[in-house]
């Protein structure tokens, strides 16, 4: 197989998973967590920009994720598609100049993203209308739980992500991988 083939087997095989993992999060018999469930499709996105080299495909992923959030939620299409490029673009700037791709900064990247598309959430949905008032400090655990949650889930999604990419991409795609990770050493120095 070619190697623009094994890239196109790569990215379904991620997109099934994108669905997937959609109906798993709308799932009412999904066990939660202080009534709280993972945002999972959050966790699928950061992964993916961690484990592609190329920004740009890997935010593409992310808004993808995001649009299925959306259709999930039943919120505005395009309103956690946009959080979702804003999370995941900062989060492969961050992996492209100053950390490593890892399941360690997929737990606390999910954890941070998760909080920060709970705040803007909350503030489009239930502060500016006055719906929570006396009930902030309920909304922010809540906030706070889920992104433990999504955390914890993380890593998991990261494994799964890496043994799709390993499986689809071959020898070929770990030997450009290590082409990746020199250039970018070279880069720094």
């Amino acid at each position: 197989m070619t190697l623009r083939g094994r890239k196109m087997l790569k990215w379904a095989l991620w997109t099934v998973l994108l669905f997937l993992l959609g109906g798993i999060q709308s799932s009412p018999a999904f066990p939660e967590l202080f009534e709280m469930r993972p945002s999972l499709l959050l966790a699928a996105g950061i992964c993916g920009v961690l484990l592609e080299e190329k920004i740009e495909a890997a935010c593409g992923y992310a808004v993808l994720a995001g649009l299925v959030w959306d259709v999930v939620e039943g919120r505005l299409l395009g309103f956690y598609g946009l959080l979702m490029l804003l999370i995941c673009a900062g989060a492969g700037w961050l992996s492209e100049n100053y950390l490593r791709s890892g399941p360690l900064n997929s737990i606390w990247m999910s954890a941070a993203g998760s909080i920060c598309c709970g705040l803007v959430c909350a503030e489009f949905y239930l502060f500016i209308w006055g719906y929570a008032d006396g009930a902030v400090p309920v909304v922010i655990w809540g906030m706070i739980w889920r992104g433990i949650y999504t955390a914890l889930t993380a890593p998991l999604l990261y494994w799964l992500m890496k043994k799709m990419q390993l499986k689809s991409m071959g020898l070929v795609g770990s030997g450009l991988r290590l082409r990746a990770s020199r250039m970018r050493g070279d880069r720094k120095e």
